[in-house]
């Protein structure tokens, strides 16, 4: 059994119904975790949405918008005895100041889509950056709202270090009281890891994942493990087993030429198809 997790749940929000849903499921998690919640919205500078306003009245305008979009934030997460909640408004540039936030040892929480800027975030290119450059676990909060399914889906290469992933997913199994459902997909005709363009051929995949997670279930012995191997492309198996899950649990590439962690197509097309909350762990 892991360590309880050490650090901040970090909810991004700007003011949006869908970041609104993100703070709510971080408040959830930093509940559960017995971790504190921090909230942050990212003040644009510059004139950005006040183009007919001077400064300094832009300047009060956009830090009154900042601290109107805050205590909302509170608002959603209401009264929640233990609980420890901080707000920040950063001024900056949103992408940029999020992979600042992150740290090895904080959650990171979005929303699937917001207004603005903001709006931008994983709409295309930027979310790839960010998916592929924070330092620790990130969560995309999407997906229609539903009560406990039961489920964390864990996506298992041959390929790639699992570790962090499977750690995150066990441990996110166990504060569930769900069941951990390890995931290896394959298309027919040719092998896929789930965050590679190629992977090695496994004669047996059902008996390569069962050695995989031997050593895993015998550390956690408390949480039940099922385990799935799918003949359909990952993308598709991926989206589907979110249909039944409270949490996808999605592992990176090993570092790429310019230091940062590499996020596979396949975690990509998943991201914007899910129909749960998607952690991204490096």
């Amino acid at each position: 059994m892991s360590e309880q997790p050490t650090g901040a749940v970090i909810a991004a929000t700007d003011g949006s119904a869908q970041a609104a849903a993100a703070v709510r499921w971080a408040a959830d998690e930093a509940v559960r975790s017995g971790r504190p919640l921090r909230i942050v919205h990212v003040q644009p500078s510059a004139t950005f949405g006040l183009p007919d306003i001077p400064p300094p009245e832009a300047d009060e305008a956009r830090s009154a918008e900042s601290r109107r979009i805050l205590a909302e934030a509170v608002g959603v997460v209401g009264d929640r005895p233990g609980l420890d909640v901080t707000t920040d408004n950063v001024l900056g540039e949103v992408a940029r100041v999020l992979r600042e936030l992150s740290t090895p040892r904080d959650l990171l929480v979005l929303g699937r889509r917001g207004r603005g800027r903001f709006a931008e975030l994983l709409l295309g290119s930027t979310s790839l950056k960010v998916a592929g450059t924070t330092k620790g676990p990130l969560v995309v909060v999407r997906g229609d709202a539903h009560g406990p399914r039961g489920e964390v889906v864990v996506a298992v290469a041959f390929d790639l270090d699992q570790t962090a992933a499977l750690e995150f997913a066990f441990d996110a199994a166990r504060r569930r009281g769900a069941v951990l459902r390890a995931v290896h997909a394959w298309d027919t005709g040719e092998v896929f890891a789930p965050y590679a363009e190629s992977a090695p051929v496994v004669v047996n995949p059902m008996e390569t994942l069962s050695k995989l997670l031997e050593p895993w279930r015998e550390a956690n012995p408390d949480v039940k493990v099922a385990e799935e191997v799918v003949t359909e492309h990952p993308a598709a198996a991926l989206t589907e087993a979110s249909r039944r899950a409270d949490l996808l649990v999605l592992g990176t590439h090993r570092r790429g030429p310019l230091g940062h962690f590499v996020f596979g197509s396949v975690g990509h097309a998943t991201l914007h198809h899910a129909h749960t909350p998607v952690a991204i762990i490096p």
